[in-house]
């Protein structure tokens, strides 16, 4: 089984979030499962090969805009995941990608390198990623392209909206294209809505987002288009490596401590994780400027500022709220300036309690997972969301909204707490409730670590799921094609 995974970043290659990390391990845990997939991204000016080879194959042209243009093809092996990934390199349109332009030709380029035949290698199922992909599987039924097409939506709220005039530019037939119809006063095409109506089969990054997203709440205008798919259209919860990056065995964590199962490669000494984390956060308390002391539990929030999807306003107004003195809180995150300054505010009213550190730093994040007894998630929604998950290999508890892939990864009272209601009183119930557990009923707390470092979110069971939609993606086909060559006789 031959599967092109197209994304617009792969780890460690070019990386601007999760999906740059998603692209990294899927693909790892499928190839484990005897399926070639490869990945393929744009060659943009920023992508890293470092000690990498990196061979070009060769070179295509194809028709783009009444222009004949050219694309260079590159292989790389992915260092971590030995996974081939190909580079798609056009100075004009990928050095730097631009909505409007970088992605229509992206997909446009991605159909054609498999028309050239270059690769000696051909899919029989494209897995493509959001709105940067969407055009591909309108393409491929444009084309008559014996292949099967898979549409993953990993945040419905970006959804790439273009100028209808990229079309004829990718020399699509406007008949195909139903956006012109639903978008005739804006003259715009929606990339993932092209994508969602075109694909054989739509996923999306949690069962419970799968559900979310045929609502009118959750459906960012293109519930109904989903609800279209119904049937077509499947949740599968998101994995990490827990034998890479994520452990505490990285070499940014001090005092590293977990599961022995959980550690490979090199022999380490570790600590039990009550010593370990502990004297992490000693560290962490010096190095950010806290107050230094075992007795006080402490709080974090890592992620992007977005005030429309994280939950700032509901965090900001708890921590206003609340007697900052019971807890340390640390901020990790860049995003919106209004929300950096209004936390920041706060932090100068308590310097001891509160550290804000607005900037994207690996090495940190892992510090702040090792030392930090809670992770607050208060997202408004999260279609799956991968730090609730990370921060459970630390033995980090989990505070979160009861929404998507946060509601289908935590248990109530085993490894996190949910809370229902989105509000600032909600959560700060379930912050409240969680410091009372860490301060006197140790115990409990301790349980609910234990149940954390123990839950496993490694890709082994949700890629199987994935597998079994490829086979039936395949299978479907091949009935469909039998079907037709009887019909024809």
């Amino acid at each position: 089984m031959n599967v092109l995974f197209v994304v617009w970043e792969n780890d460690p290659f070019f990386k601007l979030g999760g999906l740059g990390d998603i692209a990294r391990s899927l693909p790892s845990a499928l190839k484990t499962m005897n399926v070639d997939i490869r990945v393929v991204i744009p060659y943009y000016k920023v992508v890293r090969m470092g000690r990498n080879k990196k061979t070009k194959i060769g070179d295509y042209s194809f028709s783009y805009g009444g222009k004949n243009v050219k694309v260079e093809i590159w292989q790389a092996l992915n260092p971590y995941t030995k996974v081939i990934g190909y580079f798609l390199k056009n100075t004009k349109y990928f050095d730097v990608a631009s909505l409007v332009e970088t992605w229509g030709f992206f997909d446009k380029a991605v159909v054609e390198l498999i028309k050239s035949k270059i690769l000696n290698w051909a899919p029989d199922i494209i897995h493509t990623n959001d709105f940067h992909g969407g055009l591909i599987p309108l393409l491929i039924k444009q084309e008559k392209l014996p292949i099967r097409t898979m549409l993953t939506i990993h945040n419905l709220a970006f959804q790439g909206k273009a100028p209808v005039g990229i079309i004829q530019r990718m020399g699509i037939d406007p008949a195909l294209c139903r956006t012109l119809q639903w978008e005739i006063k804006s003259k715009q095409i929606n990339f993932l809505q092209e994508g969602i109506i075109h694909a054989d089969i739509v996923t999306t990054v949690s069962p419970t987002y799968a559900k979310e997203i045929l609502t009118e709440e959750f459906g960012d205008g293109l519930h109904e288009i989903l609800r279209g798919k119904e049937g077509l259209i499947y949740g599968i919860l998101n994995g990490i490596d827990i034998d890479w990056r994520h452990t505490a065995r990285n070499p940014a964590v001090k005092f590293p401590y977990g599961p022995e199962e959980k550690r490979v490669g090199e022999k380490i000494e570790y600590y039990d994780w009550r010593e370990g984390k502990a004297l992490d956060k000693e560290f962490l308390q010096k190095k950010l400027g806290l107050k230094v002391g075992k007795d006080i539990p402490m709080l974090c929030f890592i992620g992007r500022l977005s005030g429309e999807q994280k939950g700032l306003d509901i965090l900001h107004r708890m921590l206003r709220r609340v007697d900052q003195t019971k807890f340390q809180f640390v901020v990790l995150g860049t995003g919106e300036k209004e929300w950096e300054e209004r936390f920041q505010w706060l932090s100068t009213f308590y310097p001891k309690y509160i550290s804000c550190n607005f900037k994207f730093d690996d090495t940190l994040a892992h510090q702040i997972y090792a030392a930090s007894d809670f992770i607050v998630i208060p997202s408004r929604y999260e279609p799956c969301g991968l730090i609730q998950m990370i921060a459970m290999l630390f033995g980090t508890i989990p505070i979160a909204h009861k929404t998507g892939g946060l509601k289908d990864s935590i248990r109530e009272g085993y490894n996190g707490f949910l809370f229902s209601s989105y509000s600032s009183e909600a959560l700060e119930e379930k912050v409240v409730k969680a410091v009372a557990m860490w301060k006197n009923e140790k115990p409990t707390y301790e349980v609910m670590v234990e149940h954390a470092l123990a839950t496993d979110f490694s890709w082994k069971k949700n890629a199987k799921e994935y597998l079994m939609l490829y086979k039936k993606l395949l299978t479907d086909f091949h009935k469909m094609l039998k079907s037709t060559m009887i019909d024809n006789h």
